[in-house]
Formats: structure tokens, C-alpha cells, sequence
């Protein structure tokens, strides 16, 4: 095991750490109505979850290990937690969008950490007890995936379009907090609320 790949797990386990610090601040609700944007974290939970089973089943850890972290730091924590800060904070959103938000934030931490649990038992077992039980993760069953509705397949354009803003504030010398005019793709319509308190758009 090389000290690269120490420092790699290192930072992904801090970064998952964070997500739960953040996520604490927040109430566990037992149901939420989904918006778009959750129900497009969900569909990819559920290909998390599907990838994940064929690597245990396998014997090769490596499959799960690797696609959680993709998952929680490319998609969870670098877009999805990011374009639904606002509305978990109930800027401009009803108390249904909000709660609905807060269910999906629950959700999928406390799926990845049961995912995660076989490969990482302290930490996972840790931040399990803090949030979600009194009882050890190890216990729980393996989680299975709910066949949601594919949203999947707008994941490119929205990680494009939000490279894309980044990109622009970043040329144009503005904090990602400032304010910036640019137009939101026809086809993520049903993100949109959802992209212009993100990213501050005209």
C-alpha cells in the first residue's frame, strides 16, 4: 500500500467526516416529497448501490471502495449537497421542498455509510451511532436499491453546466458566491430553481 494511496483515503474519509458534521445540523425525517434534483441523486444512488452489491458478491473490494468514493465526492458532496444547500436551509423554498431535501440528504449518507461499513467499520460504525442509531451499523441489513425513476441521465449536463459556471466566475474574478448571467440548459428545466440559488444566476 503505497503512501499516495494512504493520503488518497485519508482525505476521502475527512471529506466524509465533514459531510456527516454537516448533515447533523439537520433533522432525520422519516419520509420527504423528492424534487428533481433528489430524485436525481437517488437514481445514481441507486446505481451506487447495484455497482457495490456486484463487487461484494465478488469478493473484489476494490469495485465498492472505489465507486463510493466517486460517487460521495464527485456527485453527493461537489454538486448535489452544493445545489441543495439553499433549499435544506429553506432560502426561498416551502417547508415540503425543504423537508423533502432533508429526507434525501439522510438518505443517502446513511446508505453510503452501510455500503461503506464492510470496508471502513470504525469510522462508518462512528458516524452511524452519531446520527442514525444507538445501535452498532453492523447489525444493520445490506441495504437494496429502489428502482427510482432513471434521472441519471441528465448527470453530464448538470456536472457541465456547473463546471461551466464555476469556469466563468473563476475567469471573470467573482467569488462563486457573486452574482453572474447565464442561461440554464432547456433540458435541465427541472433543476433550475435549484441551479439559480447555487450559483447566484441573473
Amino acid at each position: 500500500c503505497s503512501e499516495q494511496k494512504i493520503e488518497t483515503t485519508k482525505k476521502f474519509l475527512s471529506k466524509l467526516w465533514n459531510i456527516s458534521r454537516f448533515l447533523s445540523g439537520f433533522p432525520v425525517l422519516k419520509s420527504g416529497k423528492p424534487s428533481p434534483t433528489d430524485n436525481w441523486i437517488l437514481s445514481e444512488l441507486d446505481k451506487l448501490i447495484i455497482e457495490c452489491k456486484k463487487g461484494y458478491s465478488e469478493y473484489n473490494f476494490f469495485i465498492p471502495a472505489t465507486a463510493i468514493r466517486e460517487f460521495t465526492w464527485n456527485l453527493f458532496a461537489a454538486h448535489y449537497i452544493e445545489m441543495t444547500k439553499g433549499r435544506a436551509y429553506g432560502t426561498g423554498f416551502s417547508e415540503e421542498e425543504r423537508d423533502g431535501t432533508i429526507y434525501t440528504l439522510h438518505k443517502v449518507l446513511s446508505t453510503v455509510l452501510r455500503l461503506l461499513a464492510p470496508i471502513t467499520p470504525f469510522i462508518t460504525d462512528y458516524l452511524w451511532q452519531n446520527l442514525y442509531s444507538d445501535k452498532t451499523i453492523h447489525i444493520e441489513r445490506f441495504v437494496k436499491e429502489e428502482d427510482y425513476e432513471d434521472w441519471t441521465i441528465f448527470t453530464q449536463e448538470i456536472l457541465e453546466f456547473n463546471s461551466n459556471v464555476w469556469n466563468k466566475k473563476k475567469e471573470a474574478g467573482l467569488s462563486l458566491k457573486d452574482s453572474i448571467n447565464i442561461q440554464i440548459p432547456p433540458n435541465l428545466t427541472s433543476f433550475a430553481k435549484d441551479l439559480q440559488v447555487m450559483h447566484n444566476l441573473k
